[in-house]
């Protein structure tokens, strides 16, 4: 005895193919509703599933004062017109209105516009809460999945029937799509704040101050904080110092900026000699105000203020993705004529504090003049110190942290080398100051694309020598690095969970995701306008768009001409369709509702005097009743039925 499964059903009711484009296009809205409404939409779909007729007038009332106390509940604290006139807000409403609308009408079982037309309004308010490549790509299998449900209904045609053509109609649009949306003419929304959104995860920021303690800055995490688009090939790892604060008082257990009470000269004319380069950055949520440049803007990022330290920050707390295009210039040091008030704050020190290091400093200051040599001896002293670069250091006395580093523990990461340097400095009468920022690695690095992760995060030293501002790299005095580590700000140490080939591979995602990003979901009227300037400048780009254009319509013209291919219930009716569409050409079309049985001997009947015909349509008849009827399909008789045919064309 044989078993088989039960096939799925090839046709669906209209109110099935209508519930099937809700699930899917609700999906995305599901993660956003709040618990009132998602219990409210499980009690409808209880209704839904066990009462199999319309709903009654007392039903739907019911529905109406439970979705209506629902919303209530979801919004409930939100009811402000400073709330309201917020568009999230807002849509999240128009959200919940929308599916109690949609339930009350549901339930009565009968199909009208409103229920028609909502799944497309659904589809169009996901797009306000979501922001991703994931969101994208399902939009576009909303869209299509759409499609397909018209299809079937307008066709009433089998799912797979139905499928086909939505493909041919899908592969026909591909080609205008593209060029629509490459050369479509963009309007500009500056302040728009619509579109994919959602990305709400928070990266690490810095908050202007370093601490010393259980506070340090250690965030051993491969979340991205920014991803860095390069005009050209990313620049080697010692030029990819992002500033995000700068420090100059010592607060024994931590540092903190100057002041911002403290009035100080404001507009500086850096010499920006060194390396120009261009790039663009996306920056996650942070909570701060803080973005991050390399080395020396050549000019103020729009909507933001660059202070005289190189320090760039914007109005409102970071909340949401931002994007900004930058210019800089990349050197390890630069002029700059301070005033006295920094002179002085970034030359002060307790000698009482660390009493040993002010004493090598002492002997340090004594024996060399200039500040470059002196600068130079406590490299050198570091070195002999033989500090360890490890991300797991003991605890340092908080009242004495530089001793307690240099002569005690002699164990830390980037916040300790740091800040030990910048004291250090100081007692040798060298004006220094602590940057907190991000030093990006090369290894996170593809073609022009560069992913800068929270535990990239980094503190360097800037000295004050011949009116230039020099950086120091601290941590690389160093002489040994703790392998057996969790992580480092500068990727020193390898990961031991990650192999090569994983690593290389999520940087290739991460490419990806970050060309879909920049050129797809942030495809505005400006990088419009700088692709056009491209192509008008670059004929070789010309010529390549025009190539994958037209591979694209051959692409889509094959696919479509094997879509369109008509489908046949088995294998030996396909190898039988030269044979009749022959016959249908010589007059002989088949009977409606004839079997091909009935067909083969009414040509027979019609055509005596042709023996040879007659045998070979015969044994054309007999060998398809064996495939088909009698299931006695083997190679053999697949190879004699084409054989009759050939010889059939011959005849």
């Amino acid at each position: 005895m044989r078993f088989s499964l039960p096939s799925l059903p090839t046709k669906l009711d209209d109110l099935v193919l209508l519930d099937l484009a809700y699930i899917v296009v609700l999906l995305p809205l599901i993660l956003m509703l709040k618990v009132p409404m998602i219990l409210f939409s499980i009690i409808v779909l209880s209704l839904l599933y066990f009462k199999r007729t319309p709903a009654g007038n007392g039903l739907i009332l019911f529905v109406f004062i439970l979705g209506v106390l629902s919303v209530y509940l979801s919004m409930y604290g939100a009811f402000s017109f400073r709330g309201l006139s917020r568009l999230k807000l807002f849509l999240e409403l128009l959200v919940y209105v929308l599916l109690v609308v949609v339930a009350m009408q549901r339930l009565t079982r009968k199909i009208n516009f409103y229920l028609l037309i909502s799944p497309f309004l659904f589809l169009a308010l996901s797009l306000f809460f979501y922001h991703s490549i994931v969101m994208l790509t399902y939009v576009i299998f909303e869209v299509f999945f759409l499609l397909w449900m018209i299809l079937t209904h307008r066709m009433q045609s089998d799912l797979v029937e139905s499928f086909r053509s939505a493909m041919v109609m899908f592969m026909y649009s591909l080609p205008w799509v593209v060029v629509l949306f490459i050369f479509f003419p963009r309007i500009s929304f500056e302040h728009a704040n619509y579109g994919f959104k959602g990305e709400t995860v928070q990266r690490m920021g810095h908050d202007g101050t370093m601490y010393l303690d259980n506070k340090a800055l250690l965030v051993p995490s491969n979340r991205i904080v920014m991803e860095v688009g390069f005009e050209k090939q990313v620049p080697p790892s010692h030029y990819l110092y992002f500033r995000g604060s700068i420090l100059y008082i010592d607060k024994k257990d931590h540092w903190e900026p100057i002041p911002p009470f403290v009035k100080r000269k404001n507009h500086v004319s850096y010499k920006k000699d060194g390396i120009k380069i261009a790039y663009k950055v996306t920056l996650y949520p942070t909570q701060k105000r803080w973005i991050y440049l390399l080395d020396i803007p050549q000019s103020p990022v729009k909507e933001s203020v660059l202070d005289r330290d190189l320090i760039s920050t914007v109005k409102h707390f970071i909340k949401e993705p931002i994007h900004y295009t930058a210019r800089s210039t990349l050197n390890s040091k630069f002029y700059d004529k301070v005033d006295r008030y920094t002179l002085k704050v970034s030359s002060r020190f307790d000698p009482k504090q660390n009493p040993k290091t002010y004493e090598e400093a002492l002997k340090i200051k004594n024996l060399y003049v200039s500040k470059k040599e002196r600068a130079k001896a406590i490299v050198t002293f570091f070195h002999t110190k033989s500090l360890t670069y490890t991300l797991k250091p003991e605890p340092l006395d908080i009242n004495h942290t530089t001793d307690s580093f240099l002569f005690d523990k002699k164990r830390g990461y980037c916040v300790h080398f740091a800040s030990s340097f910048t004291t250090m400095a100081r007692m040798a009468g060298i004006p220094a100051r602590i940057v907190t920022g991000y030093k990006g690695d090369s290894s996170n690095a593809l073609n022009n694309y560069l992913a800068v992760k929270e535990k990239d995060a980094h503190a360097w030293v800037e000295l004050y020598m011949n009116e230039h501002w020099v950086r120091y790299e601290t941590t690389s005095t160093a002489s040994h690095i703790e392998i057996n580590t969790v992580g480092s700000e500068n990727e020193q140490t390898n990961s031991p969970t990650q192999s090569p080939l994983a690593k290389k591979i999520n940087l290739y995602l991460m490419y990806a995701k970050y060309q879909v990003e920049t050129w797809i979901l942030y495809y505005s009227n400006i990088r419009q306008k700088q692709l056009l300037q491209y192509a008008k400048n670059n004929p070789r780009f010309i010529f390549i768009f025009v190539i994958s254009l037209i591979a694209l319509l051959i692409i889509t013209f094959l696919i479509i001409t094997y879509l369109k291919r008509p489908r046949y219930s088995s294998e030996a009716l396909s190898i039988l369709q030269p044979l009749l569409r022959s016959l249908k050409k010589k007059g002989f079309v088949r009977k409606k509702d004839e079997s091909l049985h009935q067909y083969f001997m009414r040509y027979i009947e019609d055509n005596q005097e042709k023996k040879d015909l007659r045998i070979h349509i015969k044994e054309i008849d007999k060998i398809y009743e064996l495939i088909v009827y009698r299931n006695l399909y083997t190679k053999e008789l697949v190879q004699r039925l084409k054989k009759l045919i050939k010889e059939f064309h011959k005849i």
